[in-house]
């Protein structure tokens, strides 16, 4: 696996009734991730739950777990990339096609080439529909995962992602064509941290020198 020594098989829950429920990974398996994403994928009011999930031989996953009959179950899952030591990171849920539905994004291999996918929620699978390479949404060696966000917007949700130098932040946006850069903000040193969110369509960020930053989306 790629990452820490020590990484997690149990998946656990409590509901809001106050149940609480687990899911137990095979031992060629576990959760490579430092946080679980909740977000309601198919619009019942209940939240599914997206982690990435690594397998020894086949490397990383996304898989989304939901309640099902008041059990944790697994709900759908993206293909595995297809090599050990292989990760991906969730940039989040947004309707990025505009057809009312919640879709998923993630980077796929962040710092190899950094692929941006976009799924829309089909269980049992997760089904790609767009990619695009050359973005990132991490370091290696830092436990900042938020280096991308998705930006609300209509018709479609768009998504702010940095090169894979990370000396530009590119807003992104899907059409039937593929997806096409709206914007781009050239930074004077790499992005070393998290997005975090300063208001509407307003994020603040670190650089590498020490510098504090921030980004304005504008219509």
């Amino acid at each position: 696996m790629l990452g820490d020594n020590l990484e997690a098989s149990r998946l656990m829950v409590e509901t809001r009734t106050g149940q609480s429920l687990r899911f137990d990974l095979p031992p060629h398996r576990v959760f490579e991730d430092l946080e679980a994403r909740l977000v309601d994928l198919d619009g019942d009011g209940r939240d599914e739950i997206l982690v990435v999930e690594s397998d020894a031989g086949l490397g990383a996953a996304l898989a989304v777990y939901g309640v099902v009959d008041g059990r944790l179950a697994l709900r759908a899952i993206s293909p595995f990339i297809g090599h050990a030591y292989r990760w991906l990171n969730p940039v989040g849920a947004g309707d990025f096609d505009g057809d009312g539905r919640p879709d998923v994004a993630l980077v796929a291999t962040p710092h190899i080439g950094g692929i941006l996918r976009l799924y829309r929620f089909d269980p049992p699978a997760l089904t790609q529909f767009a990619e695009l390479a050359g973005v990132s949404t991490h370091r290696m060696g830092s436990t900042e995962l938020g280096f991308g966000q998705v930006v609300p917007a209509l018709p479609r949700a768009r998504l702010l992602l940095p090169d894979q130098a990370h000396r530009v932040l590119r807003l992104l946006e899907w059409e039937p064509a593929g997806i096409r850069e709206v914007a781009r903000a050239s930074l004077p040193a790499r992005l070393d941290s998290s997005l975090i969110s300063a208001g509407p369509n307003r994020w603040r960020f670190r650089l590498e020198d020490g510098r504090f930053l921030e980004v304005q989306l504008r219509d």
